[in-house]
């Protein structure tokens, strides 16, 4: 899967949300509802509230856990939040559509 690019309105809206705090001395969730609230929100003039239990989250702590994201810079860590998301959804689809396969396959 190809990164996001910087060009893309959910990066840009994750920068702008993470950009003005200290992210670096965020936790890793709190990074994450942030920026799962700026894509949601990519439109919106507010910021969108991330329940706890939404499942991107773990997706995200998941990313996070395995990068040294602290050292990134604002921008390659929203595109890799950004891409990190489209993977997970692109995955869950193809779940989605092999399921639909194998439940046509039993009638």
């Amino acid at each position: 899967m190809q990164q996001a690019s910087l060009d893309d309105v959910r990066v840009r809206a994750v920068i702008r949300t993470l950009g003005p705090y200290g992210w670096r001395g965020l936790t890793p969730e709190m990074v994450s509802r942030r920026a799962l609230a700026a894509v949601d929100g990519h439109v919106a003039t507010e910021t969108v509230p991330v329940t706890r239990h939404d499942e991107r989250i773990d997706v995200l702590l998941e990313f996070l856990g395995c990068c040294s994201w602290r050292t990134l810079t604002v921008g390659a860590l929203s595109r890799r939040l950004v891409t990190a998301l489209d993977a997970w959804q692109s995955e869950s689809q193809w779940l989605e559509i092999e399921l639909c396969w194998l439940l046509d396959a039993d009638d």
